[in-house]
C-alpha cells in the first residue's frame, strides 16, 4: 500500500511527534510538512518510523543523512505518479530505502546515500573513487527481479553529476580487467560477485543541492538486467531535479 491521501494530525503534534527538540531538523522538515500536503501524509504514515531515526541520531551527519532521505521523498511525492512505501522490506535488513510504484504498473526500489564531506575546502564527493566507494556499498542492499535506482548526493555544490558517468564507467573497466583484489576490497568475493550485484542496479541519479540544482544527474546502467524503462527516465530525468 501507499500512503495516507490526505493528513489528519495537527501539524504543530505531528512536527512535536516526529522531531521533538531537534530544532535543526524540524527547520528543515517543517517547512516541507506545510508545503506538501503528500509529503505529510507520507510523514503522517511512517511517523513512528521516522520518530525513531529521529530519535537515533547520534551526530550533525546522522542528522544531514536523514533530512537528505527525507528530501528525496519529498521529491519522489512531487510526482504525483509515484505512490511511495518507505522500508517496506522491514527495518534493520539490508534493503532500499523507499519502494515507488509509478502509474500503477512499474515498480522500482530507491536506495539513498549522501556523500559526507571530508574536509571543509574540499569537493570531495567528485572524487571518483569515493563514488566507486558508495556505489559499491549499496548493491548489496539491491533485490535481484526488480528496478533499483540509486540516488546519491552531497552538500552544496559539487561537480559529481560531471564525474558520476565516468566513475561508474571506471568501475566496469575495473572488472572488465578482472581486477579482483579491488572487488574484495570492497566486500564481494571477486569479480563475478560484484557483477551479479552489479547487474541489479538500473541506474544512478545524482540529485544537486539547491544551489547546484542544474548539476543533477542521470545515469542508466547499460548492464542491468532490469533496465529503466522510457517514460519513467524522463521523469526521473525532469521532473525529479
Amino acid at each position: 500500500m501507499g500512503q495516507a491521501l490526505r493528513p489528519t494530525i495537527p501539524l504543530d503534534e505531528l512536527i512535536a511527534y516526529l522531531i521533538g527538540a531537534d530544532s535543526s531538523l524540524a527547520a528543515e522538515v517543517g517547512p516541507w510538512l506545510v508545503a506538501s500536503s503528500r509529503f505529510r501524509a507520507f510523514a503522517e504514515t511512517y511517523r513512528d518510523k521516522i520518530r525513531k531515526k529521529v530519535r537515533g541520531l547520534r551526530d550533525d551527519n546522522g542528522r544531514r543523512d536523514l533530512g537528505f532521505e527525507l528530501g528525496i521523498a519529498l521529491r519522489l511525492l512531487e510526482e504525483r505518479r509515484f505512490a511511495l512505501e518507505y522500508e517496506s522490506y522491514g527495518v534493520g535488513q539490508r534493503a532500499p530505502d523507499f519502494r515507488v510504484t509509478f502509474r500503477s504498473r512499474v515498480r522500482f526500489n530507491v536506495e539513498v546515500r549522501r556523500l559526507r564531506r571530508q574536509a571543509p575546502m574540499l569537493d570531495a564527493p567528485a572524487d571518483p573513487a569515493r563514488l566507486i566507494r558508495a556505489v559499491c556499498d549499496k548493491l548489496g542492499q539491491l533485490p535481484p527481479a526488480m528496478i533499483n535506482v540509486l540516488v546519491l548526493g552531497a552538500d552544496g555544490p559539487s561537480s559529481a553529476a560531471d564525474a558520476l558517468a565516468p566513475a561508474m564507467f571506471q568501475l566496469q573497466d575495473r572488472a572488465a580487467h578482472k581486477d579482483e583484489v579491488l572487488f574484495q576490497q570492497r566486500g564481494f568475493n571477486g569479480v563475478r560477485d560484484f557483477l551479479r550485484h552489479y547487474q541489479r542496479l538500473s541506474g544512478a541519479l545524482w540529485i544537486a543541492g539547491e544551489s547546484d540544482a542544474a548539476r543533477t544527474s542521470l545515469w542508466r546502467n547499460p548492464q542491468a538486467r532490469h533496465p529503466l524503462p522510457t517514460d519513467l527516465v524522463r521523469v526521473l530525468s525532469n521532473e525529479v531535479p
